[in-house]
């Protein structure tokens, strides 16, 4: 089952990245070269040097120059391991996770970047350390596919902690998961460019089902009962619309880009998409 899955993704994610331009995506990096892309407002964190003293003598406010860098890219990518990605309708997010992981390591590696994959939960999992061969591809699916979920959730401090510790390079982070924990990256994205890929099913954010259900916490295991009707429906989607507006406006905040990606859709579409918003 496994090798199956693990041999069509492969197949559709060659095939996509050969033809499409998400290497070309990846390869646009915002850094201090020679290729001027735009003026934008200063904010703290901005690189002084860069101040465009001609814009800014108009009276409009304080303006930087912002430039696009082609070099080697040092892209990471952390797959967030919690037992809540162990569902869905169409497949399993697990299994979304590995596809959009699987786009994002080839396009770098079709580009000859420097590529770095982590599993984490509450502690890291698992390393691939940086390589530029395309081997790596299909051992890392496979541990993605692989991997055992259930009772497991993420520690973001701890995952900061180990991301400061291990990466002295400022670096092009992807994180993959379902975010349903509470999240605080802050430590990370103001040093590095983050792009977080939420895997989502369309069900869970919106469940039709009614009448009496037992559930299993996906990650503590326990198991509850309880009768699902139309005011309870309700009121789930309202806390998890709280839930997803907290989450954005973190990353708002932050400077990261974000996207969901669903079970049922064009993976390769979406992070396309995502990449260009």
């Amino acid at each position: 089952m496994i090798k199956n899955r693990l041999k069509e993704i492969l197949l559709k994610v060659k095939k996509k990245v050969f033809t499409g331009n998400l290497g070309n995506t990846l390869s646009t990096f915002k850094g201090t070269g020679l290729d001027f892309s735009e003026i934008k407002d200063y904010v703290i964190g901005d690189d002084v040097r860069a101040i465009n003293w001609k814009s800014t003598a108009k009276g409009l406010g304080v303006k930087v120059n912002i430039f696009n860098e082609e070099r080697e890219l040092n892209v990471i990518i952390a797959y967030l391991i919690s037992g809540s990605i162990n569902f869905g309708t169409k497949r399993v997010k697990q299994d979304l996770m590995a596809e959009i992981m699987g786009y994002i390591s080839y396009s770098a590696l079709k580009n000859s970047d420097n590529l770095t994959t982590i599993f984490f939960d509450g502690n890291l999992e698992k390393i691939f350390k940086p390589t530029r061969k395309l081997g790596i591809l299909e051992d890392t699916l496979g541990y993605a596919l692989g991997l055992d979920s259930i009772g497991k959730s993420v520690d973001y401090d701890q995952f900061c902690t180990f991301i400061n510790s291990s990466i002295k390079k400022k670096s092009l982070i992807f994180l993959i998961g379902d975010f349903y924990n509470d999240i605080n990256i802050s430590k990370i994205s103001h040093k590095n460019e983050v792009y977080a890929l939420i895997a989502r099913d369309r069900f869970e954010e919106n469940p039709s089902f009614k009448g009496d259900i037992s559930l299993v916490d996906p990650t503590s295991l326990s198991e509850d009962n309880m009768s699902l009707d139309k005011s309870s429906l309700k009121e789930y989607r309202k806390l998890l619309s709280e839930h997803d507006d907290k989450l954005y406006k973190h990353f708002l905040t932050n400077r990261v880009k974000y996207g969901k990606i669903y079970t049922n859709d064009d993976v390769y579409l979406r992070i396309s998409r995502i990449l260009k918003a």
